[in-house]
């Protein structure tokens, strides 16, 4: 008669905190299974020039139709760069720099088409959501989205796996998905102004960050390598846990 095995999650150590990250007393919290989600460009996107992914955008943002004039070259229009050659209607977009332009709502899943996009720059809008097709940005090294109104990012963020710099600070972000502990280039992250209680143990795991922001947040415990003398910073890595 065979018997039944259960499954036991390794457990993380937690260390008490209180808001601004300092050592109050040692918990034990469990450390959740590692989930590995991929999200590729759907089909249609695949088909897509950039330039007819930016026109679909701009037909869904309101925000942008005042921004960008249809009749205009796609090449020329603001807060957008693209490489260098290329055939008219088939060159490939690398920036997208519109902070401050008042965009809102959901971010779409078309920018998933954008395989060349190596920096995304919308600090400063009203952005509410960011689609899990984000995650096709492989080539993405830099990803800032300060200052906008997101309550969580999709785990699926873990899967830009060329990011050097991601900011998300000043939202009002509850959570972060343990996925971001696979954001194996990853120098810096900004998580300061927000409403987190707790970090990921697996952010311990990026192993090439030099500096972690995370001040003005609600912080009650953190894994114990991110509390104060952990094994983050005796590594290198400065944790910045009060305001500058």
């Amino acid at each position: 008669e065979e018997e039944e095995e259960e499954e036991e999650e390794d457990e993380e150590e937690y260390v008490e905190v209180d808001s601004s990250g300092k050592d109050k007393e040692k918990k034990k919290g469990k450390k959740g299974k590692k989930v590995d989600k991929r999200v590729t460009p759907t089909g249609k996107l695949k088909r897509l020039s950039d330039e007819k992914i930016l026109k679909l955008w701009r037909k869904k943002c309101p925000e942008l139709q005042d921004l960008w004039d249809l009749d205009a070259d796609v090449t020329t229009w603001e807060g957008l760069s693209f490489e260098d050659g290329g055939e008219p209607g088939k060159r490939r977009l690398t920036h997208i720099e519109l902070d401050d332009c008042g965009i809102s709502g959901d971010l779409p899943e078309e920018i998933a088409g954008f395989d060349h996009l190596q920096v995304l720059a919308l600090d400063g809008n009203d952005i509410t959501g960011i689609p899990a097709a984000i995650g096709a940005l492989a080539s993405m090294e830099q990803c800032y989205l300060s200052n906008n109104s997101l309550e969580s990012v999709p785990p699926e963020l873990g899967d830009c796996v060329s990011l050097e710099t991601l900011w998300l600070n000043g939202n009002q972000l509850t959570s972060i998905p343990k996925e971001l502990g696979n954001l194996v280039a990853l120098e810096t992250l900004d998580l300061s102004d927000n409403l987190l209680e707790t970090l990921p143990a697996e952010l311990a795991n990026l192993d090439l960050l030099e500096q972690l922001d995370i001040y003005n947040n609600n912080f009650k415990k953190l894994p114990k390598a991110l509390a104060p003398d952990g094994s983050m910073e005796e590594e290198g890595c400065n944790i910045v846990r009060e305001e500058p």
